[in-house]
């Protein structure tokens, strides 16, 4: 089957497919949230009695990237079924291995519930508060978060002891005196933060991101979102609440709760839209992914591992990175990717990616990590990827209005050049009567770019290709027995 007009050869040397298409691998287990102590709020990630909630739904994908250097190993769990094992991806023609990457969005399985628990696999009712997490065999993954906080007290209670010894020693009274500080005044509010700062951009912004958490009745995970309008349209990820029978329950940041609905939800982009049941929200600002750059700030906004409301910081480290992603159903994702080292993990999926302004530019999809074992948990390694907000809000428009999206198509199936010093793709088939053919393209030419931007691997232009709407005209450069030709093609529908 062809995926966007493309094919580039994998396992099969009469059949080219224009992504790498790993086998899927387990489910990436995520830890729960520790269970609140006494007093304390539950979050509205915690798992009802006798259910364990392990911070994402859907098992992720792999995600490859053919790198122009050796890439070392990377481990690649990705939105895939969990009953599958995982499969090495080998780059055609003696090429680098492969990148592999990873949605941000981990997965789990519901514990055998208790007599007294709700049926396995449902969301908990709203406004109801659920219960401590523990019991199953995942009550570890709740006690490293509460271990981890323990240490961090210890090392800060060394830190004000040691201060106390040298300011006593520079006194002249003794080690073993009261090693207690003076302080001034107490300061009982922070100063207003500064406009166009991280701490002012985020408090403007937090309230238009959401946790959502989902379920198909076994199952069940989180991801994030970002609010389009004020009742209640919310942009994710497909593969957040893609998929049949899908309960989705939308977290917002003033502590409510709401159910949603999914409105339409496309493999090809990775993108979804739902509509939860709440009015009087604050939408996001949408900005313009077409004027972004290298070395620009940005801000990440999501639920890792459903920890709502995370803030991170990091710079665009390159633009239009191809990220192909392959989904428990077999249809492959190629993202014409922001790429930044804004730090983004499991649960991250669906959250907006910002700039210092506040304004939206990508919503977080993916990650690479380096590999471990085959199913054990991962995170950021400062490699993080985006789809682009004109692709993002093009799709979601779509998908607002019908429940449906197209994608552009060049309309010829291609293969990664032989010949590693000349980068391209080279056409294998063109269909008849289709864009490339009307333009004049040849089986056999080396495609090396689409309007500037240069084409080095199949899945590069296919992200060139997606980037655009059906029915643009795009500048396509090829060679043929040496010879350089640039013909305008205007693209059809997938």
């Amino acid at each position: 089957m062809t995926d966007g007009g493309y094919r580039d050869p994998s396992d099969r040397q009469d059949d080219f497919t224009a992504q790498n298409n790993p086998a899927p691998t387990p489910y990436s287990k995520l830890p729960p949230l520790p269970g609140s102590d006494a007093g304390a709020a539950s979050s509205p990630f915690d798992a009802p009695t006798g259910v364990t909630s392990t911070g994402g739904f859907a098992a992720q994908q792999p995600t490859t990237v053919t790198p122009a250097y050796q890439a070392p190993q990377y481990q690649a769990p990705q939105h895939q079924s969990g009953a599958y094992g995982a499969a090495a991806t080998t780059a055609p023609y003696g090429a680098p291995s492969t990148t592999p990457y990873q949605q941000p969005y981990g997965t789990g399985q519901f514990a055998a519930a208790s007599p007294s628990g709700p049926p396995t696999g449902s969301l908990p009712p709203i406004g109801s508060d659920p219960a401590p997490g523990g019991g199953s065999g995942r009550g570890g993954s709740g006690k490293k978060l509460l271990v981890g906080a323990a240490v961090v007290a210890v090392l800060a209670g060394g830190v004000g002891g040691g201060v106390g010894y040298l300011v006593s020693d520079r006194n002249g009274t003794s080690s073993n005196t009261d090693t207690s500080i003076a302080t001034g005044p107490t300061q009982t509010a922070q100063p207003p933060a500064a406009p166009g700062s991280v701490q002012e951009t985020a408090a403007r912004v937090l309230p238009s991101v959401v946790s959502i958490t989902v379920s198909n009745g076994r199952e069940v995970g989180s991801g994030s979102g970002v609010v389009l309008s004020d009742d209640g349209t919310i942009l994710t990820n497909n593969h957040v609440v893609g998929g049949p029978n899908m309960q989705v329950l939308v977290s917002f940041s003033d502590g409510s709760r709401a159910r949603a609905r999914v409105l339409g939800a496309d493999p090809v982009s990775d993108v979804a839209v739902i509509k939860a049941d709440k009015t009087g929200l604050t939408p996001i600002t949408i900005g313009k992914s077409d004027n972004l750059t290298v070395g620009q700030n940005v801000i990440a906004i999501g639920s890792p591992l459903g920890l709502e409301g995370t803030v991170t910081t990091g710079i665009i480290s390159a633009l239009n990175r191809p990220v192909s992603t392959s989904g428990a159903d077999g249809q492959d994702s190629v993202i014409d990717a922001i790429q930044t080292d804004a730090a983004i993990n499991p649960g991250n999926s669906g959250g907006a990616l910002i700039n210092s302004a506040g304004a939206l530019i990508g919503i977080n999809t993916a990650i690479a990590t380096l590999g471990a074992s085959t199913g054990s948990e991962s995170g950021s390694i400062g490699l993080g990827f985006a789809i682009p907000v004109d692709q993002a809000m093009r799709v979601a428009n779509q998908l607002r209005t019908s429940g449906k999206a197209t994608q552009a198509n060049i309309g010829v199936s291609v293969r990664p050049a032989a010949d590693l010093e000349k980068p391209g793709a080279v056409v294998a088939n063109v269909v008849r009567g289709g864009p490339a053919e009307r333009a004049g393209i040849p089986v056999g030419a080396l495609i090396t770019a689409v309007n500037d931007r240069h084409i080095t691997s199949a899945d590069s232009l296919v992200a060139a290709v997606r980037s655009n709407a059906p029915g643009d005209t795009v500048k396509v450069t090829y060679t043929v027995n040496g010879d350089s030709k640039t013909v305008d093609v205007t693209l059809g529908t997938l």
